[in-house]
């Protein structure tokens, strides 16, 4: 048996983003969005740049984070939050500072520490393949804990796989890559994501995209506490 790697989808209107992993032993089963390879001989911070409806407010952030060369020139797995997550974080910065009567801030307003101890978070040592990470069940997590990881800038985030059924036979239907937020593991917080494309390979590393229901940082209002302590 073996893992597919996700393809493009059809995730906003007529635009294509990759599909779902599927397990299979003898078929490949995909959604109707034609096949890619999911191999490609740019970086990761180079493919991102191609997909600029899905990742160009995306780009800015990781400019204006300093980390283009990590991406670029660094073995890495990239956790890419699209810029819809990014969106949902600023309005919950503007809608505080509406309520302060303060104007709202531009992208680049936003200190570049700031995108940097967030986006390091998506950002892993090393590459991490669906196949590399270990099985991830919510409800037995003493058995199938998956995996709890460093990211760039020491925070602790957790990745693993939850199996499900298929036509009545257990864990070989379509296998759900998760990326959760942990921070301090004597205090956990666990804020889960879901990935909906996986296993994009680059040439110095792996791109795994966050589903369209992902906020930047996990949690939007943390986010807008520290920019705001950032800026009176």
């Amino acid at each position: 048996m073996m893992m597919h790697t996700r393809k493009f989808v059809n995730y906003c209107g007529g635009l294509l983003l990759i599909a779902l992993v599927l397990l299979s032993c003898q078929k490949d089963y995909y959604r109707d969005s034609g096949l890619q390879k999911g191999v490609y001989t740019i970086s990761s911070y180079e493919f991102l740049q191609t997909q600029p409806f899905f990742f160009d407010t995306l780009v800015q952030v990781i400019k204006l984070a300093g980390l283009e060369g990590e991406l670029r020139d660094s073995t890495n797995t990239f956790y890419a939050p699209t810029d819809h997550a990014i969106q949902k974080a600023m309005n919950v910065i503007h809608a505080v500072r509406y309520n302060d009567f303060k104007d709202t801030l531009r992208l680049e307003e936003v200190p570049g520490e700031v995108w940097r101890k967030y986006l390091s978070r998506y950002i892993i040592r090393d590459k991490y393949m669906l196949k590399d990470i270990t099985r991830y069940d919510p409800l037995q997590r003493k058995l199938y804990g998956g995996m709890n990881i460093e990211s760039l800038d020491g925070y602790i985030m957790h990745q693993g796989v939850i199996f499900s059924d298929y036509s009545g036979t257990k864990d070989v239907g379509p296998r759900k890559l998760v990326f959760t937020s942990i921070g301090d593991l004597a205090s956990p917080f666990y804020m889960e994501s879901q990935v909906a494309t996986s296993d994009l390979q680059t040439k110095n590393g792996i791109v795994h995209v966050l589903d369209d229901n992902h906020v930047w940082g996990f949690n939007a209002s943390d986010f807008a506490e520290t920019v705001q302590e950032y800026i009176k």
